[in-house]
C-alpha cells in the first residue's frame, strides 16, 4: 500500500480445505472451542469463529494438509484440553525467544495448526 491508498486491510480469514466436514467442525468446536457461525452443507463450507478469530473449512476431495497460528489466552489449558481429545502434538509448549509460549498439533486433515499466547 503506498501513501494516500484508501485501502484499508481489516482481517484475514484462512479457508481450510477438509475432507469430512463434520469431523472437522467437530474437531475446532469441540477441542478448540470455535462456535459454528454459519454452515452450508450442501456446498460443504462452515464458518467458524471465537473471539475475533474466523475460520472457514470448505470441503474438499483431496485437502492438501496448511497451517495457521492461533493467538489465545490460556495456552496450558487448551494443550490439555487437545491431549485429552488425542490430538496429534507435534510440537511440545515451548517458550519462544521472540515472546510467545506455542504448541503445534494436526487437525484431522493434517493441517498443522500452532496455537500461542503471548509472555
Amino acid at each position: 500500500m503506498t501513501a494516500g491508498d484508501s485501502v484499508q486491510l481489516l482481517a484475514m480469514r484462512p479457508n481450510l480445505p477438509v475432507a469430512d466436514l463434520e469431523r472437522a467442525v467437530a474437531f475446532y468446536r469441540d477441542v478448540i472451542g470455535f462456535g459454528v457461525e454459519a454452515r452450508m452443507d450442501d456446498v460443504g463450507f462452515a464458518l467458524m469463529r471465537a473471539g475475533g478469530a474466523e475460520l472457514a473449512l470448505v470441503k474438499h476431495p483431496a485437502p492438501q494438509p496448511g497451517g495457521a497460528y492461533l493467538y489465545v489466552s490460556g495456552v496450558e489449558q487448551l494443550l490439555t484440553r487437545c491431549t485429552e481429545a488425542g490430538c496429534t502434538l507435534i510440537s511440545p509448549l515451548t517458550v519462544e525467544p521472540w515472546g510467545l509460549r506455542d504448541f503445534v498439533v494436526e487437525d484431522p486433515d493434517g493441517h498443522r495448526i500452532a496455537i500461542g499466547e503471548r509472555v
